[in-house]
């Protein structure tokens, strides 16, 4: 589980560098002296709002790089996990229009990661100087009640029909272009199945809540629970654009794989462990140093998740709450809930220059097209600016709408020098989603007007 959250983490940095001006500079949509204004609760802290210069972004970006290499191969694992867990939690805050759930379950399983003695195996820390460590009984119990928070809170946040009596919740799922993938299509003409995919997605979430947290001998519910957690969530990633959300699903689960099945594993490999896992005695102070961190890390998360439920009548006191953003435990595991997004729609960039005539800056073409795109999801580079786009959708953030648009004219003008656009008028075309595979007509709607500076 290191090895796959470290490679996940490089992996993620990767894609994030390829925008980096875009998403985390003051050139780019969400300069600094914005970002205390909009999405900032108190308690929250990020390096990377220190300074707003691409070289300063790309210093952090490297020593994040280098740090989630470190925790690859096992060096010094605690000091890099936590090393990275921070630089996680910094970039994070740094722009949050640009973060879905993966992130918060890569947050946490990093969180837990601090505290669970994965770096007993296949690290250098083992290879070098062999040592014994102690299972921690309260930490483990810590990281299997987040992945059971993860599908309990899921299903008992997806409380509409779709969900239940009706059986449509996969059918607008895979209603929404801007997510649908190829194999998504395919699915996507067989109306029976979808309801009986729904039922049977629901309920094996619920099933999975069970399996994870029930202690049998050999660890063979937990070995079942992965098992269907890989299905779930390979099918999702084959189906919808959820970017690195179902791979984090899958790699976080790792750890539920009982000893029977790593031993083969490492027999397949060839490999010989230097290490043992045993209960060693500890000091008294350590022991409850353990059980206090965990309890307390363990009533923060599960208070947030309960926060987002209507039956339980209870909040976190603001004080409180101030701890939660500050270790960045915020999770909220509501994917298509309580019901499922029906808006959906494209983006039409039309472009005038000084004369102006008319340019079409999505096609680069001198005639604006205001009709649907053959696939709306291959009009986003990554699903970093599919979530920024399905947030500007929003009218809870119009505010990053001219934002938006003076980048995309910038960086219009600055990549065509012969074809320069002095304004630029954002519209979106919105369509809703209907029942037995019908849509509204598209609705036009000018976002935002901007202008060359």
């Amino acid at each position: 589980m290191r090895i796959g959250i470290a490679l996940i983490s490089i992996a993620d940095l990767l894609i994030r560098g390829a925008d980096l001006t875009a998403h985390y500079t003051d050139q780019g949509i969400w300069p600094i002296n914005l970002v205390y204004n909009f999405g900032w609760n108190t308690g929250y802290w990020s390096l990377h709002t220190l300074n707003g210069s691409f070289n300063f972004e790309l210093s952090l970006f490297i020593l994040h790089f280098v740090f989630a290499i470190c925790l690859l191969i096992g060096f010094k694992t605690r000091l890099f996990t936590i090393l990275v867990w921070l630089l996680t939690i910094s970039l994070h805050n740094r722009n949050v229009y640009v973060l879905q759930a993966g992130d918060d379950l890569l947050r946490l399983i990093l969180m837990w990661g601090i505290l669970i003695p994965w770096q007993a195996y296949y690290s250098m820390d083992s290879k070098l100087k062999p040592f014994k460590t102690k299972q921690n009984i309260y930490s483990n119990f810590g990281y299997l009640l987040l992945l059971a928070s993860v599908y309990f809170f899921s299903t008992t946040l997806k409380t509409s029909n779709e969900w239940h009596s009706e059986g449509t919740a996969i059918y607008y799922a895979l209603s929404l272009e801007q997510i649908r993938l190829p194999v998504g299509d395919w699915l996507y003409q067989f109306p029976g199945l979808l309801k009986v995919l729904t039922h049977l997605v629901f309920y094996t979430e619920l099933a999975l809540v069970v399996l994870i947290l029930y202690p049998l001998k050999k660890g063979t519910s937990r070995f079942l629970a992965f098992t269907l957690l890989v299905i779930i969530h390979v099918g999702i990633g084959l189906t919808l654009y959820v970017g690195l959300f179902f791979l984090i699903s899958i790699v976080s689960g790792i750890g539920l794989l009982p000893a029977f099945v790593m031993d083969r594993f490492d027999a397949l490999l060839k490999l010989k462990k230097k290490v043992s896992l045993i209960n060693q005695a500890k000091s008294n102070f350590t022991k409850w140093l353990n059980i206090g961190l965990c309890t307390f890390l363990i009533f923060f998360c599960l208070m947030t998740n309960l926060g987002s439920v209507n039956w339980f009548p209870y909040e976190m006191r603001n004080e409180l709450t101030v701890t939660t953003n500050a270790l960045r435990l915020n999770q909220y595991w509501g994917m298509f809930s309580p019901s499922v997004l029906k808006k959906d729609g494209w983006f039409v960039y039309y472009g005038r220059d000084s004369i102006g005539r008319q340019w079409d800056l999505r096609r680069n073409e001198d005639y604006v097209d205001f009709s649907k795109p053959k696939r709306l999801v291959s009009m986003y580079k990554s699903d970093r600016w599919r979530k920024l786009a399905e947030n500007l959708q929003s009218d809870r953030y119009i505010f990053l709408r001219p934002l938006f648009c003076k980048y995309i004219l910038h960086k219009w003008n600055k990549k065509h020098s012969k074809k320069k656009i002095s304004s630029l008028s954002v519209y979106f075309m919105e369509k809703e989603n209907l029942p037995n595979y019908s849509t509204s007509t598209p609705v036009k709607t000018l976002h935002c007007l901007c202008y060359d500076d």
